[in-house]
């Protein structure tokens, strides 16, 4: 197959050529219909936001140039198959759930997995066996083998392994001894990378995930510059039931094919085969200069204090442990937006900056008028908070799902069964799931969080959350 084709793009620019009569949805009728304050400024894209008219392709049975465009995808990212997803990597982890694992069934999961987690294991009814990842001074890393091995050894009759490699904050973990590990334990690796599908394009980031896995999912909006919510799930086996996974696909994708996304999708692809490399130096090359920028100003999270640890780091993932510094997270990164440095992630004692193929260093980034505005003090200077220990699971998120809920005040939450998710959004990775006890902990680590100005998902503005009857 020719990677320099791209047959969703090649084909919605020659539907371009011929003046059509718009007698199908969507309504717009290709840019004559949006309101008047998005004709100018949409306008184009809106010609070719089309549907599945013939000629072109449906998502949920791709016979044409959807299924040319994935198969091209596929052989790229050396997979058996790939599908386009059009509801993000939170859309391909629900897949994999679906399609691998029966009510009932154990899968282990590693503790920082997405919070899009949780609807699957709802919808399945699977039941959680959460493991502890790694820490580093309260940073968190990931999961290690050994935790792995252990969670197999207490949950024998675990059917999956569920991880998230890379990290939001770019931590990968050793996907080799961890695949050797769920493979004598008989079962199927599940991965979320969501955020590292430009590792396989440069040998100087971590290695990818793929020739580890059975699925993966990855978010090509998040680190290929195609258009949000892109991604791709790819499966690496024949393990998979593919009625399953063809199913759990229709089940969680909608039946109206964005089009202008597909086609990103499909560019972005050509673009990675045929410049990938190029591409993903440029990337790094950038971090380097940005690290370097801020370094000055701040400590930053290096590979060489992870890779001691059995882990390794993504560099364009540049993590700023400002606590250290004496500086509060959430003043630093409100500052650094009113000089248009805009971050990824602001929490009380780090910043994230992620460098995509969108971003060139110049030298010009403000920092140095930025960071001499930030107020400093030795009493903020400590080292991030140390996660809370994982609480008992007394209900499985299923059997919480169709339980009544209370609210009662966070002080008061010790003991109490959780009914939903405690998650500090970004990075989304909660620190209570629904049907886990409340620990005088997490009650304590949660109002500290709340103190510094942390914002969970799951507290209200009154200070309360919902709690099983």
């Amino acid at each position: 197959m020719e990677q320099s084709k791209a047959p969703i793009w090649d084909k919605l620019l020659q539907w371009q050529q011929k003046k059509r009569l718009w007698l199908h949805v969507p309504a717009h009728g290709g840019g004559a219909g949006l309101p008047s304050e998005l004709q100018n400024l949409f306008g184009m894209y809106a010609r070719f936001d089309l549907t599945e008219l013939p000629g072109l392709d449906n998502l949920h049975a791709p016979q044409g140039i959807i299924a040319q465009a994935q198969a091209l995808a596929a052989q790229l990212f050396a997979a058996k198959a790939s599908f386009f997803l059009a509801g993000g990597a939170s859309a391909g982890v629900r897949v994999m759930i679906r399609a691998c694992c029966n009510p009932g069934d154990t899968i282990l999961v590693a503790r920082n997995a997405h919070k899009s987690l949780y609807e699957a294991l709802v919808f399945t009814g699977v039941v959680p066996r959460y493991l502890p990842i790694e820490t580093m001074e309260g940073l968190p890393l990931n999961i290690t083998p050994e935790a792995v091995k252990e969670g197999f050894a207490r949950y024998p009759e675990a059917k999956a392994l569920f991880l998230t490699s890379p990290s939001y904050y770019g931590i990968a973990a050793n996907l080799p001894a961890i695949a050797e590990a769920v493979r004598k334990a008989g079962a199927l690796l599940l991965v979320d990378e969501a955020h590292g599908a430009h590792l396989a394009f440069c040998r100087q980031l971590p290695e990818a995930a793929g020739p580890y896995c059975d699925l993966r999912v990855q978010s090509w909006h998040k680190t290929l510059g195609a258009l949000t919510p892109g991604a791709v799930l790819h499966c690496h086996t024949e393990h998979i039931d593919k009625n399953r996974l063809f199913l759990a696909l229709q089940d969680v994708q909608t039946t109206s094919p964005p089009y202008p996304l597909l086609a990103s999708l499909d560019v972005t692809r050509r673009t990675m085969a045929l410049k990938g490399e190029e591409i993903t130096g440029k990337m790094l090359t950038n971090a380097k200069k940005l690290r370097e920028a801020l370094a000055a100003y701040v400590p930053l999270l290096q590979r060489q204090q992870v890779k001691p640890l059995g882990f390794d780091l993504d560099e364009t993932r540049v993590t700023m442990l400002v606590g250290k510094a004496g500086i509060c997270g959430l003043k630093a990164g409100r500052k650094l937006a009113e000089f248009g440095i805009d971050l990824e992630i602001i929490q009380a004692d780090t910043l994230l900056a992620i460098v995509g193929p969108g971003y060139n260093f110049n030298g010009k980034e403000n920092f140095a008028a930025a960071f001499k505005t930030i107020p400093r003090s030795t009493r903020f200077c400590r080292h991030i908070q140390r996660l809370p220990s994982i609480p008992e699971m007394v209900l499985t998120p299923r059997e919480v799902y169709f339980q009544p809920a209370k609210a009662v005040k966070l002080q008061e939450a010790q003991g109490h069964i959780a009914w939903a998710m405690i998650v500090p959004y970004p990075p989304g990775i909660p620190l209570v799931m629904p049907g886990e006890k409340f620990t005088s902990e997490i009650v304590a680590f949660l109002q500290e969080a709340r103190r510094l100005g942390v914002e969970f998902m799951g507290i209200d503005d009154a200070g309360q959350v919902l709690v099983c009857k």
